[in-house]
């Protein structure tokens, strides 16, 4: 990890990384400095793997020390902070470790010697249940045994037969006996390495923890020197994932040896302290752990049991205590502190497996949330991050047109309910998630990366979805309004997609409680806006005018209304907030709108801003027939108060 921070470069803040992400994501992703950059990694990566593999016997007692540092690490720093010296903190905090070590390796040594002594008697009854069990399926196996042969002696018979080879004269080695210095080598060679390993490794974790603050700024002067900020964050963010991993990581092991051990004594399996210490160590190797741990239990469970219940039971008690784990400590305790999905964590395993063996099974995640953290902060490794990490990638308007351009039609329109329910609201649903899709969508048929027919396919989807939504809210307002009683009209400026928005605005306008309808653009002229016949007068007319190629057809739309009815007010929406409105502002203005919006919220602020300026101020006097009506202020909180009579039919 330390070297690939080293061969890529030092960290930036997180902003910063997903701001060069943002721009990557825009600029084209074959771009030959892109392209480039993208082989120093790989190379890069190539490089630390092989580094890693190669100086194994190195790396592995580091790792392994550095993990323990983690564990033990937040103990020193509360008995520091109680007014213990670091040296003594250290000490008890080392010593309780080795104590703890020593007490489980007591307790299995005596556990397994007792099981050496009885393993005989196991072996009789284990081969007595096979025997019955053997008998049970013999017949069914017997007859297929004898078909096989029969078959095997007739391929015998027509295949060639081989020529016999000469009599052929057997030499036979014999060794010199060993000797006695190569008996105790042959006796304590193999005991030499492990035992060396775990004394570099104590030795290790000692002087790191009476030096941690001390390596802590060499480590931040080397991986980035003129970035205090962002390296200091990822090593407290690495220190902190891991620390608190591995912490809770213990509890639930200590939980589950004891639940074993209790239960496996309930189940009279013999030596349950032994399968309890080995549960709780062999759960520190993620999924294949847990049932390592419950292999022997199983087989000794049913070496002692005249049938089949007993491991039965043993199996439904490991199964069903890694479930409730699984579901409900493991969420409560840490959740999502690793940042890493499930894949990645399996993924990762499968890896750091085959680079170290057993030890990188156990170093797994705590070495993937290193590594996780560090592509968090190291704009070169963001590809990790997007791999490995558990945030969504996506933004919701991404996934729905995603999902739109997948045909996935159910998994759409799921997408739709659910951000309609989160939301709240028509209004917010738009802005956040539906407009910003359909102008993605824009934006890609602009482009002409686009298809039109799936262009089609996707306004077919959201239209259907957003008519459904209309027809509801109107039925919800019960007053059957018509465009000839609406007093705001929104109009599409141009084609299917700006009619699409302007359906969904008119539902989000209803849902406030402003009376709106919408209008396609050919019957805007079949429509009386001084409100001829007794029909109420249009107040307001919305265009609907989705970037990029909005401002001219919505220019055209408002010469028109203008040219009919001068003093009509005009909200022209172009749909893009991120835009520079500066020249369509001046084009539209000139075109004889009034106002402009880029979001639904906006564009019901100015409607509301428009009823404001309407109603009559109270302190001038006021004619008998209009004080006789209810003053808005001290209306009931409806939808009247909210909107005034400007918009209301």
């Amino acid at each position: 990890m330390v070297c690939a921070v080293l061969l890529v470069g030092p960290p930036v803040s997180s902003a910063a990384c997903n701001a060069r992400y943002d721009s990557c994501c825009y600029t084209g992703m074959n771009s030959p400095g892109q392209a480039a950059s993208t082989r120093t990694v790989l190379l890069t990566v190539v490089i630390v793997v092989a580094v890693l593999r190669l100086a194994q016997e190195v790396f592995i007692p580091l790792a392994l020390a550095i993990l323990l540092t983690f564990l033990l690490a937040p103990l020193v720093g509360r008995l520091h902070q109680l007014g213990v010296n670091r040296l003594l903190a250290v000490t008890v905090s080392v010593a309780f470790a080795l104590t703890l070590i020593g007490v489980l390796a007591d307790v299995a040594v005596n556990q397994l010697s007792d099981l050496a002594h009885e393993l005989p008697g196991y072996q009789r009854q284990l081969h007595e249940n096979l025997t019955h069990i053997r008998g049970a399926l013999r017949g069914g196996i017997a007859d297929a045994s004898k078909a096989i042969e029969q078959m095997g002696r007739e391929i015998q018979r027509v295949a060639p037969t081989q020529p016999t080879l000469g009599d052929i004269r057997k030499v036979q080695l014999v060794e010199p006996s060993a000797t006695p210095l190569q008996m105790m080598r042959d006796l304590i060679g193999p005991l030499v390495r492990p035992f060396g390993t775990a004394l570099v490794v104590v030795v290790l974790v000692a002087f790191m923890l009476l030096r941690l603050n001390d390596l802590r700024e060499r480590l931040i002067r080397v991986l980035g020197g003129r970035n205090l900020y962002a390296t200091t964050e990822a090593l407290s963010d690495a220190g902190r994932r891991v620390s608190r991993y591995l912490l809770m990581q213990l509890l639930i092991n200590t939980w589950t040896g004891l639940v074993v051990g209790v239960g496996l004594w309930a189940l009279k399996v013999p030596n349950p302290g032994l399968w309890a210490a080995l549960a709780l160590v062999l759960r520190f190797v993620p999924y294949v752990g847990i049932w390592s741990a419950a292999a022997i239990p199983f087989l000794l469970s049913f070496a002692v049991s005249d049938d089949l219940s007993r491991p039965l039971l043993v199996l439904g008690l490991f199964g069903t205590l890694e479930l409730f784990n699984y579901a409900v400590l493991e969420p409560w305790l840490y959740a999502n502190h690793t940042g890493i999905s499930p894949v990645a964590l399996l993924l990762s395993a499968a890896f750091w497996t085959w680079l170290w063996g057993p030890v990188g099974l156990l170093l797994a995640i705590p070495m993937t949330v290193c590594v996780s953290v560090m592509s968090k902060y190291i704009p070169q490794l963001e590809f990790l991050r997007v791999l490995m990490g558990d945030e969504p990638v996506m933004e919701p308007h991404q996934r729905l047109y995603q999902r739109l351009l997948a045909s996935n039609s159910d998994a759409a329109d799921r997408l739709l309910d659910e951000t309609l329910r989160s939301s709240g609201s028509t209004l917010k649903a738009a802005d956040a998630v539906i407009v910003p899709s359909i102008r993605l969508m824009e934006s890609d048929y602009d482009q002409r990366t686009l298809g039109a027919s799936k262009r089609r396919l996707v306004l077919d989807h959201v239209n259907q979805w957003v008519e459904e939504r209309l027809e509801l809210v109107d039925r919800a307002n019960s007053t059957g309004k018509t465009y000839r009683e609406a007093r705001v009209l929104c109009v599409a400026a141009a084609d299917r997609a700006d009619e699409v928005v302007a359906k969904l605005l008119t539902a989000a306008l209803l849902e406030t409680g402003v009376g709106a309808a919408f209008v396609k653009l050919e019957e805007l002229e079949q429509i009386p806006l001084n409100g001829e016949d007794g029909r109420a007068a249009v107040e307001v007319v919305v265009v609907s005018a989705l970037p990029p190629e909005a401002v001219a057809p919505a220019r055209a739309v408002c010469r028109s209304v203008r040219n009919r009815k001068p003093d009509l007010a005009l909200i022209v929406g172009l749909w893009d907030p991120g835009s520079d409105l500066a020249k369509p502002r001046q084009r539209l203005q000139a075109a004889g709108a009034g106002q402009l919006a880029v979001t639904f919220a906006e564009c019901v602020a100015t409607l509301d801003s428009m009823a404001a300026s309407a109603r009559p101020d109270p302190a001038q006097p006021q004619a008998p027939a209009v004080a006789a009506q209810p003053d808005p202020s001290t209306a009931p909180a409806g939808q009247s108060s909210r909107r005034g009579a400007l918009l209301h039919s």
